[in-house]
C-alpha cells in the first residue's frame, strides 16, 4: 500500500513500530507486511555465513533489517542485509546508517516484488551503492549486481550448484544452496 504525501526521515521516525516495515523513496511512504518465514530463513543463513567471514577477517560489518539507511531525508531504505566495509564504518550510527553501504540485499517476496525489482536499485544506484544482491526464493536463484557508470549491471545469476563470490568478501565462496536450508 502507498500513501501520496511527502514523507521525511523525521515523518518516519515518528510512525508506530507494528509488524509492518516502513520505507520511503523520495518523500513517498512504502509499507510491506512483516516477512514469510522462508523469506526470514533465507536472510538469516545468509547473514550467518557473512557474519563470520566478516569477523574472522576483520573486514566491517554486516547489518540485518531492521536497520534504517538515510540515503537523504526523502529516501530512507530498510534493505534486508547491509554490509559496511571497515574502512567505512563511520556511516553506522546510534539509529540508523547514514549513506551508502558497500552492499545490500534484498530477499524477494510477494508483497515487495515491485519495490525489490524496480524501486529500490534504482535508488541504491543513485545513491552509489558498489554491490546489489537481490535473491528470489521461488526461482532459488541469487542475482549479483555491481554499479558501472552509475547504474547496475548484472555480475552473475546463481543457482543451487553455484556458489557466491564477491570482491567484497576475499576468500568467501558460498555455497547458494545453504541459503536455503532449514
Amino acid at each position: 500500500m502507498r500513501i501520496s504525501t511527502k514523507f521525511t526521515y523525521e515523518d518516519l521516525q515518528a510512525i508506530p513500530q507494528d509488524r509492518n516495515r516502513y520505507e520511503i523513496v523520495e518523500g513517498e511512504l512504502f509499507v510491506t507486511p512483516a516477512p514469510i518465514p522462508l523469506h526470514q530463513r533465507i536472510a538469516g543463513n545468509l547473514y550467518a555465513e557473512l557474519r563470520q567471514h566478516i569477523r574472522k577477517h576483520s573486514l566491517g560489518e554486516v547489518l540485518m533489517a531492521p536497520v534504517d539507511v538515510v540515503f537523504s531525508d526523502s529516501t530512507v531504505l530498510e534493505p534486508d542485509i547491509v554490509y559496511v566495509s571497515r574502512a567505512r564504518q563511520d556511516i553506522i550510527g546510534e539509529k540508523n546508517l547514514s549513506g551508502s553501504p558497500d552492499l545490500v540485499v534484498e530477499v524477494l517476496s510477494p508483497s515487495t516484488q515491485r519495490l525489490d525489482r524496480r524501486v529500490k536499485p534504482k535508488q541504491y544506484a543513485l545513491y552509489g551503492v558498489p554491490e546489489f544482491w537481490r535473491i528470489d526464493p521461488d526461482a532459488e536463484i541469487v542475482e549479483v549486481f555491481r554499479l558501472a557508470n552509475d547504474a547496475y549491471e548484472q555480475a552473475a545469476s546463481l543457482g543451487f550448484g553455484d556458489e557466491l563470490t564477491s570482491p567484497l568478501f576475499p576468500g568467501l565462496s558460498l555455497p547458494v544452496a545453504t541459503l536455503w536450508e532449514r
